[in-house]
Order: C-alpha cells, then sequence, then structure tokens
C-alpha cells in the first residue's frame, strides 16, 4: 500500500509541476502577442496589394538658388520610378499648393534621376511657391513645397 501511495504522490508532484511550467511559459507569451497586437497600427494592417494600382515614385523638390528680380534655379529629382513618366517639372504660384493648372517648368536632365529648371519671368519683390511634380498614367505625383521671395529690380 506504501508503494501505491508513494506513486501516487510522485505522479501529483509531477503533475502540477508540469501544469506550472506549462503556465509560465505559455502566459508570456501570450502576453507578448497581445502587447504587439495593441501596437500594430491600423495603416500596417492593411493588405499592400491594395496599392498597387498607385504609382510608385518619389518627387522631391530641391532648394532655390540664383535668385534675382525676375528669374531662380532649382530643381527635382525623381526616384523609384514604376511606370511611364508622360510628364514632369515645377509648378510655379503665388499662392501655396501649386499644381499643374498653373505655371509649370520643365526640367533639364543634369545626371540620372536629378533634373535643373530655371524659373523665368518672375515678377520683382514677390513670393513664389513651388513643388515638383511628375505624371504617371492619369496620377500627378507632387513633391515637398517650397517657397522664395524675389527682390526688388531696384539697384
Amino acid at each position: 500500500m506504501k508503494i501505491k501511495k508513494v506513486s501516487l504522490f510522485v505522479f501529483l508532484v509531477f503533475f502540477v509541476s508540469f501544469r506550472m511550467s506549462a503556465q509560465k511559459t505559455e502566459t508570456p507569451l501570450l502576453k507578448g502577442d497581445r502587447q504587439v497586437q495593441e501596437k500594430v497600427s491600423s495603416s500596417v494592417k492593411k493588405d499592400p496589394a491594395s496599392n498597387a494600382g498607385a504609382p510608385a515614385i518619389g518627387v522631391i523638390t530641391s532648394p532655390v538658388s540664383n535668385i534675382n528680380a525676375t528669374s531662380a534655379d532649382c530643381g527635382y529629382t525623381l526616384s523609384n520610378a514604376k511606370g511611364i513618366v508622360s510628364r514632369h517639372g515645377i509648378c510655379l504660384n503665388r499662392k501655396p499648393n501649386p499644381t499643374t493648372s498653373g505655371a509649370i517648368f520643365t526640367g533639364e536632365n543634369t545626371t540620372g534621376s536629378d533634373f535643373k529648371v530655371q524659373l523665368t519671368g518672375l515678377a520683382p519683390s514677390t513670393t513664389f511657391y513651388i513643388r515638383a511634380y511628375a505624371t504617371v498614367g492619369a496620377s500627378t505625383i507632387y513633391g515637398n513645397e517650397l517657397s522664395f521671395t524675389t527682390p526688388s529690380d531696384k539697384k
């Protein structure tokens, strides 16, 4: 009878210790998964294939230089172009957020994906807003907006 009690006791000790060790390893994993899920933003959860129709291109407007009363120099960079870029250049306006419906200037290729533009016909003592653009298919992608002010033409 003592052997059965010892066997039963050993079995219970083994069973209880197994259950406790299993809880110790499973509980942190479940808690960690929950914490990870809470930190994942809703935008990351979207299927990347849902953006498959959008053109993949980067458009960066370069700083303005050589500013005088009626002209200035600037440029832009096109990167990651996937698809045929049908038009690209610089949009210029006296108001923020210039678009291709206003004045546009076409860039000359200097090296690789970098383009140089000379803005001409500007008014003296005027603030202008520019940003680069690229058209791929039916979509026009705009770069960062910059502003500059031409000096007066009085010397």
